[in-house]
């Protein structure tokens, strides 16, 4: 670890390195969650939990780029946080992922709602890792096979945000503080984690709908089948099991 981000990392008082990625949390963020999302982290890059990372190029690259998950109680704490120790931030020049806590939801919080630690950790390895390393299938361009795909998921190419989108998209993401590079990272996500099943569950098409239509693994490789082959190519070292966070 650099000096710098050394230095930052001492103003958290959580911290835990997955593989050699750095994850930060401040005192606020309850202990069971911090470690549940660590251990997602874990999960989605040792998928066969055999103790050792599936992709060393992943982890590499991951550490080459100084990827880093800092979580936060909110989003008034993290901004707060962010203000006060911002020249640290910026001398650090390392890549961060935000997570709050109230987002992390684990099996013991009996709760309806969505863990979004499966999304939040898999742009931080989607952006500083596979795009990294596999530019041409990954790259967040649009002449990457993933960004031809996602335009033909969004039923063309949009440099921005469309006001509406095609009837036939099946990808709708329409925030529009969302450029082009991000929608490409979130569209990555989706179809990967729908592959994975981890939108599956009753009332959960109805939640995402809006955004993304294909939450089984059988609508996927229906609809998005070049997609579905892309992501479930053992070449790329991607995750072959959803994370529960548990170990």
């Amino acid at each position: 670890m650099s000096k710098k981000l050394k230095s930052l990392g001492k103003l958290f008082d959580r911290r835990r390195k997955v593989f050699g990625v750095h994850v930060f949390g401040t005192s606020e963020v309850k202990d069971y969650k911090f470690d549940h999302a660590a251990n997602v982290l874990s999960d989605y890059l040792d998928s066969d939990g055999d103790g050792k990372a599936d992709s060393k190029k992943l982890v590499k690259s991951l550490k080459r780029e100084k990827a880093v998950l800092t979580i936060f109680s909110d989003e008034d704490q993290l901004e707060t946080f962010i203000d006060k120790h911002e020249g640290k931030f910026e001398s650090a020049n390392a890549n961060f992922q935000d997570l709050l806590d109230f987002e992390i939801v684990t099996a013991s919080d009996k709760s309806n709602e969505f863990d979004a630690s499966l999304e939040e950790v898999f742009h931080l390895i989607s952006d500083y890792g596979y795009s990294e390393i596999y530019p041409k299938q990954f790259g967040k361009k649009k002449d990457s096979v993933i960004g031809g795909l996602m335009n033909d998921a969004r039923g063309g190419y949009f440099k921005k945000v469309p006001n509406n989108y095609p009837k036939e998209a099946y990808f709708s993401y329409d925030d529009k503080s969302c450029d082009y590079e991000c929608q490409i990272t979130e569209y990555f996500y989706w179809g990967m984690t729908s592959i994975l099943g981890a939108h599956q569950s009753p009332g959960r098409l109805e939640q995402i709908q809006d955004e993304w239509r294909l939450n089984t693994p059988a609508k996927v490789e229906e609809r998005d089948p070049k997609l579905f082959d892309l992501l479930s190519n053992p070449k790329f070292g991607l995750p072959t099991i959803l994370p529960d966070g548990l170990s």
